[in-house]
């Protein structure tokens, strides 16, 4: 019976091998890797992101203005890794979530000369970075005008501007998360007056202490193409949230909420 040879298609090619074997050597190679092609820059680059290995003394000699896309949730990095984005204009996607503990090393200086360096920036993840501040917020909705995923959940400092702001200048805003932030009713309803209202699908706003089912109305009256809402945790709102589901559930016109999540007090 003839046996099966081994499958050379299942080996790494040359170049996928050559890249692990840097990221592995990393502490000799690391002061090379300014001198390398921008392909192979970004090949190091998705590695290290994965392995939580960039910092704020090795991002740029990795870096290269084709990158779209960086990950920075699982590395230790501080503003000044921010500082050395300048080089990245056509950046789309860049990620800052903290997965278990909060970030203190990341501010609203960083989020400014981010927000300044990369005005193509799309989707930003700053889940449980708990020194950004509203000014943050304020400079990237201005900054970054086809902003339309933002992750603020978490942040606990930020307050009515920051939705204030987005929704005077994040037009093309569609997914937002402000979990456990200090929002307000009059937050929300101002929010609801941007053009975002119209363009927005998922808002997650669980632990927001402060908000009513004034907010929860405004949202569904204002926001058509809104789909997933969330709002556990937030003692104030009542049983006439449910009530304006219900409502909402049975108008015309309106989009069918795929996910709905909430507390009753």
């Amino acid at each position: 019976m003839a046996t099966e040879g081994p499958n050379v298609f299942a080996l790494p090619s040359l170049f996928t091998a050559s890249t692990k074997a840097v990221i592995e050597h990393l502490p000799q190679h690391e002061h090379q890797l300014w001198e390398t092609p921008d392909t192979i820059k970004q090949a190091v680059l998705r590695l290290m992101s994965k392995r939580g290995l960039i910092t704020d003394q090795n991002i740029d000699k990795v870096l290269s203005n084709r990158v779209r896309s960086i990950d920075l949730a699982t590395s230790q990095v501080t503003d000044k890794c921010l500082f050395k984005l300048s080089c990245m204009k056509y950046l789309c996607k860049i990620d800052l979530n903290s997965f278990k503990e909060p970030k203190t090393e990341i501010t609203s200086a960083g989020l400014i000369s981010l927000s300044r360096s990369c005005p193509h920036l799309q989707i930003v993840y700053l889940r449980r970075n708990v020194n950004i501040t509203d000014e943050g917020i304020s400079a990237l909705s201005q900054n970054c005008p086809m902003l339309r995923e933002l992750n603020v959940g978490g942040c606990n400092l930020l307050t009515d501007a920051s939705l204030i702001a987005l929704g005077q200048n994040s037009k093309q805003l569609r997914s937002l998360n402000i979990i456990s932030t200090k929002v307000t009713d009059n937050g929300v309803y101002e929010f609801c007056q941007g053009e975002c209202s119209q363009k927005l699908t998922e808002l997650d706003m669980t632990g927001c202490q402060d908000l009513t089912d004034d907010a929860v109305i405004c949202l569904l009256q204002a926001c058509p193409l809104l789909k997933i809402l969330l709002f556990c945790r937030c003692p104030k709102i009542t049983e006439n949230s449910r009530i304006a589901l219900e409502e909402r559930a049975m108008s015309r016109g309106a989009a069918t909420m795929k996910q709905i999540s909430w507390t009753i007090y």
